[in-house]
């Protein structure tokens, strides 16, 4: 009966270490392993070799050791339960080291060049802890880029900073999760709507997106309120205000109210100007995006901690 327990107990154990291990393939110049739909060019190339070959089931990708095995498992439930919820993608990456420009480089490339994303446009979103830059950065692809406009990927952002300066990396991860899944039940935030993700995979306006109208019942009621509101309004600030007697001329009229005469000298003003460079990406409603080394569109944002 022990042998047994203790078989049974090792066959856990063993299951448990191979889904928090993180396995890696080789790229070669020979076989860059990237998805069909990758234009290898000498411009990308490089890229291509410095980003880890992963399994993309795993999900849960751990290269700077931030995580105990049994948080990588925890991890890795909270991720595919969000997957099933969504159907949209999800990954979550830890590193040490960043061979690459900046965290979105990284991101953005970890996400195209190996096969995440559901559906042709690749939906999804990556989460990234770089230890190197000290950033946390969020990649968003296809149809996620659209829910996850710029205004709730800092809301995302918000929800994790407290766990990361704290060095709870796990909370933190747990957060992001937590937090997206908050956001894709809300909808898509109405600063994205009326948009679609095009063949190219970038945010396009819908021409057949109709604007929803004001029908007259409801304008009715709205200017009814907005009487209500303003007789209100008018009747608090003239309870304010009494007249002791009615003046003639503009003399009485300041003996009346007690005032006495105040001259502004206007003296001098100096203003100041700063030069705020265009921003480099796009946007599309309420989304900013733009195109990583593989050509595919990319949302986000990150910070550093």
């Amino acid at each position: 009966m022990k042998r047994i327990y203790s078989l049974i107990l090792s066959i856990i154990m063993i299951s448990t270490f191979s889904l928090a291990s993180t396995t890696t393939y080789e790229r070669t110049l020979d076989n860059l392993q990237v998805a069909e739909d990758i234009i290898v060019t000498p411009s990308n190339q490089d890229a291509i070799l410095t980003t880890p070959k992963v399994n993309e089931e795993e999900k849960i990708y751990d290269f700077a050791d931030l995580f105990t095995d049994s948080e990588e498992v925890e991890l890795y439930n909270q991720v595919t339960s969000f997957i099933s919820d969504t159907n949209l993608d999800m990954a979550i990456v830890t590193i040490n080291e960043n061979p690459k420009y900046d965290a979105q480089d990284y991101a953005d490339d970890f996400y195209d060049y190996n096969y995440f994303g559901k559906g042709e446009n690749h939906d999804g979103l990556l989460f990234l802890i770089d230890m190197a830059t000290r950033e946390m950065y969020i990649s968003t692809c296809g149809q996620a880029l659209l829910m996850y406009d710029d205004y709730r990927i800092e809301r995302i952002l918000d929800a994790t900073y407290d766990k990361i300066v704290d060095g709870d990396y796990y909370g933190c991860a747990g957060s992001f999760v937590r937090s997206s899944l908050y956001w894709f039940n809300s909808g898509i935030p109405n600063s994205n709507k009326g948009y679609y993700i095009d063949e190219d995979g970038n945010p396009a306006e819908d021409p057949n997106y109709k604007v929803p109208v004001f029908t007259g019942t409801n304008l009715s009621v709205i200017g009814v309120i907005s009487l209500i509101i303003s007789l209100i309004a008018t009747g608090v600030k003239k309870s304010k205000h009494t007249t002791i007697k009615k003046a003639t001329t503009a003399v009485e009229y300041m003996k009346t109210k007690n005032l006495t005469q105040k001259l502004d000298n206007f003296l001098t003003t100096h203003t100041s100007s700063v030069y705020i460079p265009p921003s480099s990406s796009s946007s599309g409603g309420g989304s900013s995006y733009h195109s990583s080394s593989s050509g595919r569109s990319h949302g986000g944002g990150g910070r550093h901690f």
